[in-house]
């Protein structure tokens, strides 16, 4: 009799465990990575701070293995000793493999997305474009996972 009860207190505990373990964290973002073909259309913002680590604000072009493409915001952050994505290559439109996360929660609406006025920081007159289309709208935000950022094959 023993052995039958414990044995349901054993199969109870592993089957409350493995419960919590499929339920969604309310701590952290259940994004999976995922890989994606990007074009940096524009540089919303950058932040160099040697000490906390560098953050380029993109807006971007985001086509997934399911060749699906986005207008995005792309947050690239990275360690304050590494380096942004070279200058030549967002003028060149450079498109770029990498992997993402989804970030629901740096979503905004287009209109509170900055753009600097100058064509310095946009690559495409198509930024500007459609993030006027969006308005209200929001912007899907996505991560960068800053060391699998490539220049991609041309086929």
């Amino acid at each position: 009799m023993r052995v039958v009860q414990g044995a349901a207190i054993v199969m109870s505990l592993a089957a409350a465990m493995s419960s919590a373990a499929e339920r969604p964290s309310p701590f952290m973002n259940q994004s999976r990575p995922e890989a994606a073909q990007v074009t940096l259309l524009a540089v919303s913002s950058s932040s160099h701070q040697s000490f906390a680590g560098n953050q380029e604000v993109y807006l971007a072009d985001l086509q997934t293995k399911q060749g699906d493409h986005q207008f995005v915001r792309l947050i690239d952050q990275y360690p304050g000793y590494g380096l942004p994505i070279r200058d030549s290559l967002l003028r060149d439109r450079t498109l770029f493999t990498m992997r993402v996360t989804r970030e629901p929660e740096c979503d905004v609406p287009g209109t509170q997305i900055y753009l600097a006025p100058t064509d310095a920081v946009v690559f495409s007159g198509s930024a500007r474009d459609s993030l006027q289309s969006r308005g209200t709208e929001l912007v899907p935000c996505y991560k960068a996972l800053h060391s699998t950022i490539r220049i991609a094959k041309v086929k």
